[in-house]
């Protein structure tokens, strides 16, 4: 997504796309989603995930749930422990 442009999301609910933009702001860093393509993000933040808000479509940033050195590295999603005891 972000190879050959800026990081874009295409809303699900209102179809819009919407770019990855950061700022900095007193020493915090603030990633945010806008329908501006202008000085957006070549890709998301290392850690980071994409979720779109069911009601109103906006997507936004959370950061990913640590699953382990292995996973981060690689991106290797681990099993939840419901399928574990069943397999």
């Amino acid at each position: 997504m972000g190879f050959l442009g800026p990081y874009t999301y295409t809303s699900k609910k209102n179809k819009k796309k919407y770019y990855l933009h950061m700022k900095k702001r007193d020493g915090a860093v603030i990633y945010y989603f806008s329908e501006d393509p202008e000085g957006a993000l070549f890709d998301l933040p290392p850690g980071y995930e994409v979720v779109e808000n069911p009601k109103t479509g906006l997507p936004f940033l959370r950061r990913k749930k640590f699953g382990g050195f292995l996973s981060s590295l690689f991106g290797i999603k681990l099993p939840k422990k419901e399928e574990e005891a069943q397999t």
